[in-house]
């Protein structure tokens, strides 16, 4: 590890340490940290002069943070929180049944894909489809989130939908939603077939935190390869693997620094 690196991880230890409690002295650091006196006058002075850290006006030595650091934080948003959560338990899945896994958020008109664990699966069509975005009501993510989100979030889905600025698909059929709700609720999941022998059947459930839905977990497979069976021995895998991510999504664990 070079000097560079742990530089930057000693200085990001200290601006943990001092989230802790609102001043601190350089010898209570010492004993939190376990960093050296010298190392710890060090990188406070380089954190002073990049505004993340003042000396308390009031009290000679003792430290605190500045509100620059909450602009740290600024580009964290409720999905990348999701996507983070999300992705070591999904990774795990993946590694049990070998079958690709895809994390979808709403995206305006469509969901997004923020997570995906084809690059651990030995049986994933490409390399990844992080950042993909898929239609509505023509994949089963969209159809997953459509079904189990409430009535007033579905009115405004497809209000943005029909309101594109593209010539993408529109929802004109309000009877066919319907149905295409009732029918995915019904069975749990949304399933889209294969097309052609290139693309993936794939199924999708929803992923609900503390009663919110926050998103829809598609699990693919080959075009010829989904039937009864594999929908019995997977389906429950899939949403098992949702529920872990709301649970993880509610009660995020605090990231250690080395």
């Amino acid at each position: 590890m070079t000097t560079e690196v742990r530089s930057v991880q000693r200085a990001l230890l200290i601006l943990r340490v001092m989230n802790e409690r609102p001043t601190w002295s350089l010898q209570e650091l010492h004993r939190r940290t376990g960093l050296a006196k010298s190392t710890l006058h060090r990188l406070l002075g380089t954190l002073e002069v990049e505004k993340y850290v003042r000396t308390d006006p009031h009290a000679y030595g003792q430290y605190q943070l500045t509100m620059a650091v909450s602009n740290l934080s600024s580009g964290i948003t409720e999905k990348s929180l999701l996507a983070e959560m999300a992705a070591p338990l999904m990774v795990a899945t993946t590694r049990e049944i070998k079958w690709p896994l895809s994390l979808a958020v709403v995206d305006r008109h469509q969901v997004r894909v923020v997570f995906c664990t084809m690059p651990y699966s030995p049986y994933a069509m490409q390399s990844s489809s992080t950042g993909r975005r898929y239609e509505f009501a023509l994949s089963a993510l969209g159809q997953a989130y459509l079904a189990f989100c409430d009535a007033a979030e579905r009115r405004i889905i497809v209000e943005t939908v029909n309101r594109r600025e593209d010539d993408g698909p529109r929802f004109t059929d309000m009877a066919a939603l319907r149905r295409l709700v009732r029918e995915t609720r019904r069975q749990g999941y949304a399933l889209r077939p294969a097309s052609n022998n290139a693309e993936s059947t794939v199924f999708a459930v929803p992923v609900f935190s503390e009663g919110q839905l926050r998103g829809a977990l598609v699990f693919s497979t080959y075009a010829g390869q989904m039937n009864a069976r594999m929908l019995e021995q997977f389906v429950p895998v899939v949403r098992a693997t949702a529920d872990r991510i709301g649970q993880a999504v509610a009660e995020p664990k605090e990231l250690r620094l080395p």
